[in-house]
């Protein structure tokens, strides 16, 4: 499978929803209420990173396999308040279900990691949905460790995101 990663921009936005989309409904069906998923659509989504992509300073990503959308990502400076300048974060990182343990999910996620250390970030940390085992075992996989930093996901919500780190 060869993998083509392409820097985003606005024509991007429709394969990006694509793939945020098909992610969320299946990574978070059973965590997030049925509602929360069902409006999780494409459409949606690639309006929301029409949007975000004109207006926000963050990297965009979206990868390709074999010439079909597999997965995106989003990549910055930290957006936490305390943050350092040298803290990088991966502030998304999504793949269609039909790559989920193929090679080109790891070779994608070194990508991030490499991208942001030429940035010259010396710290990356990611969030993830606390329930969400397979995206921490994936993140396990390439060194990145829980460093104890939780937080709710937001102000109604049971849920919780952890905080996965890595220094170089």
């Amino acid at each position: 499978m060869q993998l083509e990663i392409i820097k985003t921009d606005i024509s991007h936005a429709r394969d990006m929803g694509y793939v945020h989309a098909q992610s969320w409904q299946r990574a978070y069906r059973g965590i997030f209420a049925d509602d929360v998923i069902d409006a999780f659509t494409p459409e949606k989504r690639a309006e929301v990173f029409a949007e975000a992509m004109s207006t926000r300073p963050e990297e965009y990503y979206l990868f390709k396999a074999d010439g079909r959308p597999a997965g995106i990502a989003l990549l910055h400076k930290s957006h936490e308040e305390n943050a350092a300048d040298t803290d990088g974060e991966i502030y998304a990182i999504y793949f269609h279900p039909d790559f989920w343990g193929a090679e080109i999910t790891h070779e994608a996620f070194k990508f991030c990691v490499e991208r942001l250390r030429e940035r010259g970030f010396e710290k990356i940390t990611i969030w993830v949905v606390e329930k969400n085992i397979r995206a921490r075992k994936f993140y396990e996989k390439h060194g990145f460790v829980f460093d104890g930093a939780k937080q709710q996901i937001g102000p109604d919500s049971p849920l919780m995101q952890v905080r996965y780190s890595k220094k170089f």
